[in-house]
């Protein structure tokens, strides 16, 4: 993957607010929005040829249907579901070990007797990184077979390894896959990384809301009528912006008004505002 270094500077994240998380540790900055940032990152990389072909092997679904009696095959293809990128500072925590697809609330059979099933994902994530990546300052920590386990199996550590990389390289992985941010134990490095995450194109409502009410119009609705209609969140963080529901975000609210910045917290957003309570 050419140009991760053109990328940094459009998206370096420049917060110096601190705030506790388990997902992000509070020494961690994101910056959301990566591909309006850098044109690097959404013309080049993005939509490079390889990646495509990994994508549409992986994401891509075909089904047929009948229209009366004639027979109809459609196929989904993949679309991005979040770019960001993520300076993990000297001193970082490490994350919980998680898997990525646990926003789409997917079941997972265990397939480690018969072998991978295609179309069993819904998601993969890419990351590259700005820097040489390290055990030492953090790499991302990941189980290899871990995409073929059920939903019973717990993952640990000691099953983890090291995705160490240089700039101009990627780790690309299954949303199924246990991984997680690894700990900085250096005291003078930080460790840039971008991500882009994908997800099969069926993930999305039929008619695109977003586009068709005005910011201002959805404004003057009522609580449950934005929920209803998706301007809420998705338990645990689906459909946020700028990594806050999009109700506060609309409210003129700004991340550093939240006691914390993990995105698990979006949740408590949600609780306090009674969202599912009617």
């Amino acid at each position: 993957m050419e140009g991760t270094r053109s990328a940094y500077p459009h998206s370096n994240p420049h917060s110096n607010e601190t705030k506790q998380g388990l997902m992000f540790p509070p020494e961690t900055r994101r910056c959301t929005r990566l591909i309006g940032r850098s044109q690097t990152v959404r013309e080049e990389l993005m939509v490079d040829q390889r990646l495509t072909e990994v994508l549409n092997y992986f994401l891509c679904k075909t089904t047929k249907n009948w229209y009366s009696q004639k027979q109809h095959t459609y196929t989904t293809y993949p679309i991005l579901s979040i770019s960001l990128s993520m300076d993990v500072r000297a001193g970082a925590a490490g994350q919980r070990l998680h898997r990525d697809d646990k926003n789409y609330h997917v079941d997972h059979r265990d397939q480690t007797a018969s072998g991978y099933a295609r179309e069993s994902d819904v998601e993969m994530a890419v990351l590259f990184p700005g820097v040489q990546t390290t055990k030492e300052n953090g790499a991302t920590l990941v189980i290899p077979g871990s995409h073929l386990w059920g939903d019973d199996r717990a993952p640990t550590y000691e099953e983890c390894t090291y995705a160490t990389m240089m700039p101009g390289e990627a780790l690309v992985f299954l949303g199924s896959t246990y991984h997680a941010g690894g700990t900085n134990a250096t005291t003078d490095q930080n460790r840039p990384m971008h991500g882009l995450f994908f997800v099969r194109g069926v993930t999305r409502t039929e008619e695109n809301q977003y586009y068709t009410y005005p910011p201002e119009e959805v404004a003057k609705w009522s609580k449950e009528a934005k929920v209803r209609a998706g301007f809420g969140l998705s338990n645990p963080n689906i459909g946020f912006v700028d990594l806050m529901s999009p109700m506060d975000w609309a409210d003129g609210k700004k991340l550093e008004d939240f006691d914390c910045m993990d995105n698990d917290a979006m949740d408590c957003q949600l609780e306090s505002k009674g969202v599912y309570e009617f």
